[in-house]
């Protein structure tokens, strides 16, 4: 790239910022740094990365229920490494999570954001970005800008994230209305059922512990089940009576740190509810144990 292309990029980035930047100037003073050392490197006739493309999620709009917690990714083709580049979301003019020089900057989201996000980083090598908004909000509603930029060049990509109020009235979910116990090591199986009976396959299931997401199973088939931290690689959800209404959730090798109350949420396109079941984990062996 020669240095008159350059300085159109460089030129180029500085006008996004300042487009989408409406922060304090203890912002502009963080990132004015940046901007100096790549206009140094540009005059230096140092060449700066090639192009690339972002592209946003597979199913579009991203929906979810008010109180969850979703995940919103982009990913850079072709495949390189992101680690080293900013990263930035953005809700209209809001700064929703920034990613710069290794370091998430939490100093720069908008109030509205501050404490419930957080950037999963372990497909960053891969060139896929996801940002976790925790317990979404009717105001979280919007067009959503996932842009990357390396040295000069940038790119981005956006698409409408949408959130409702569960609307319940077409099946109700119900469970057990004793504790679960069980002790540590053991596997147990946790359920939940519709009713009226009615197949669930094709209806979104996500499995909540003290409001925190650990298992999410999509409706779609584009879609894949997830998992969140701490229970990760101990989960399955069992299907084989899915098609009937009953859904089970089986940890393995339970932990003392997995007891809580589990929230199984079942949502249709226009309706969901769920249902609270209380597991109570013990090192040693409880009376009336009940799996």
């Amino acid at each position: 790239m020669d240095m008159e292309s350059s300085l159109v990029g460089f030129l180029s980035a500085i006008i996004w910022t300042m487009k989408w930047n409406h922060q304090p100037a203890s912002y502009n003073s963080l990132i004015l740094p940046f901007y100096l050392t790549h206009l140094i490197l540009v005059l230096s006739g140092i060449p700066s990365s090639g192009t690339f493309t972002v592209s946003g999620p597979l199913v579009q709009p991203i929906r979810a229920w008010v109180g969850e917690d979703v995940q919103l990714s982009c990913h850079l083709s072709p495949k390189f490494d992101a680690r080293g580049m900013t990263v930035k979301w953005v809700r209209g003019p809001l700064v929703v999570h920034l990613y710069r020089m290794g370091q998430e900057m939490e100093e720069v989201q908008a109030p509205a954001f501050q404490g419930r996000t957080k950037m999963l980083r372990k497909d960053m090598a891969e060139g896929k970005v996801t940002v976790i908004i925790h317990q979404v909000q009717l105001s979280d509603t919007g067009q959503y800008t996932c842009y990357f930029q390396e040295g000069s060049f940038y790119n981005e990509t956006s698409f409408h994230f949408q959130v409702a109020e569960c609307q319940k009235g077409a099946f109700s979910v119900t469970g057990p209305a004793q504790l679960i116990q069980a002790k540590q090591e053991e596997s147990v199986t946790l359920s939940c059922q519709l009713c009226p009976k009615m197949d669930a396959q094709d209806m979104t299931v996500n499995w909540f512990r003290n409001q925190t997401l650990v298992h999410s199973y999509p409706a779609g088939e584009k879609q894949q089940e997830s998992q969140g931290t701490g229970l990760q690689g101990r989960m399955e959800l069992l299907k084989h009576d899915m098609a009937g209404g009953k859904v089970t959730l089986r940890i393995q090798q339970v932990q003392v740190s997995d007891s809580g109350q589990y929230t199984c949420r079942v949502q249709s396109p226009d309706s969901c509810d769920e249902a609270h079941i209380e597991l109570q984990v013990a090192v040693f062996p409880l009376r009336g144990i009940s799996k």
